[in-house]
């Protein structure tokens, strides 16, 4: 029944293609963003249908989220804005609901441990089990993405920000527990993302503090790191990059805004899903842009095609800093002006944007 009510929602788009969408309701659709409400308000309404963001990304903090029946009416009440669109595409709403700590959904919901208590199970099927019922809680409250699975691999323990997060140390075990969690959620309907490419593992500082520098080497990367995400590449639709610096591939910029490490997903990995950035208010990304504008051009240009303005900083000096609706406003018209100018082609936008409408279509 409810899933039958959220389907309805999503009035096919098919007859609106690429070319009819104005330059603004393009660019809104690379944002996935947060706001503030436990029902669809003004700034929601705002931002759906004045800033025609494509995404909504759920935090506990700034959306309630204490009951299904909650989630299941701010999801609805904000996919109802889009149809007062030109152009009545969908949202993506997403969430990260990892298991284990990473789980913003907690009262009515069921409860699983974090990735390391399941691969220790040596059961990979576990994975898929969990996915799958994972994913249709999500889509029973209208929810159609997550932010899961993690398959960085643990290589490092005295790593602040990955730990229980990963399946194991132990890449082909990663990569066998990833595999089954993305089927699971194929399954459950609801739009799986990898992350964090190209591995977040080897690292000792929190990219959400500061900018980690991985010092290894193309072929030691491969063995580890990038194993996960080259055997599940052709299986996954969505894959998340990582804030951190590998000299192997860019010597200068950040994987998110790293054209040469993404062109390695593209074109030797052969992903040819939807690359997702992490969120662009973390100072790994951050302490390289200066501002989250420039962050957002830069990490189009290098081709990752959804960008999540979403979060709080939750340490570091600028602790509890979260972006505002006049934030989102100021970072769409820079990157309309960004294209307007030159420096980013409208052939990028259409490429990323068509991406979306396509999962889109498909996770409706």
């Amino acid at each position: 029944m409810l899933l039958t009510l959220f389907a309805s929602l999503s009035l096919s788009f098919a007859s609106h293609p690429l070319f009819e969408m104005t330059l603004e309701e393009k660019v809104g659709q690379l944002l996935m963003v947060q706001f503030t409400g436990e029902l669809a308000n003004e700034e929601a309404r705002v931002l759906i249908q004045d800033t025609h963001v494509g995404g909504i990304i759920y935090y506990n903090w700034s959306n309630g989220l204490h009951s299904p029946k909650q989630v299941q009416s701010l999801s609805l009440s904000l996919q109802e804005l889009t149809n007062g669109n030109p152009h009545p595409i969908p949202l993506f709403i997403a969430i990260d609901q990892e298991g284990g700590a990473i789980s913003r959904l907690q009262q009515g919901f069921s409860h699983f441990p974090g990735n390391a208590v399941v691969g220790n199970t040596g059961n990979p099927q576990l994975a898929k089990e969990i996915a799958f019922t994972v994913g249709n809680e999500l889509r029973a409250v209208g929810i159609n993405m997550n932010l899961a699975p993690v398959v960085d691999v643990n290589s490092n323990p005295q790593n602040l920000v990955i730990g229980a997060r990963s399946f194991s140390d132990q890449p082909q075990i990663v990569a066998a527990f990833g595999e089954q969690a993305l089927q699971g959620y194929r399954e459950a309907h609801v739009l799986a993302t990898l992350k964090h490419f190209p591995g977040h593992g080897d690292t000792t500082v929190d990219s959400h503090a500061d900018l980690p520098i991985v010092h290894k080497s193309l072929s030691e990367l491969k063995k580890v790191e990038l194993l996960p995400f080259s055997q599940l590449a052709s299986s996954a639709e969505a894959i998340m990059t990582a804030h951190i610096l590998i000299p192997a591939f860019d010597t200068e910029n950040c994987s998110t805004l790293s054209e040469k490490t993404l062109r390695y997903l593209r074109e030797i990995i052969g992903f040819q899903g939807l690359i997702v950035s992490d969120s662009l208010i973390m100072e790994g990304v951050l302490k390289q842009c200066g501002t989250v504008e420039e962050a957002a051009i830069q990490t189009l240009q290098a081709g990752c095609d959804l960008l999540i303005l979403g979060g709080k900083l939750l340490i570091g000096e600028k602790r509890g800093f979260e972006l505002r609706l006049s934030d989102i406003q100021r970072i769409h018209r820079a990157l309309i002006e960004a294209v307007q100018s030159g420096r980013i082609t409208e052939a990028r936008v259409d490429q990323a944007v068509e991406k979306i409408l396509n999962l889109k279509e498909r996770y409706k």
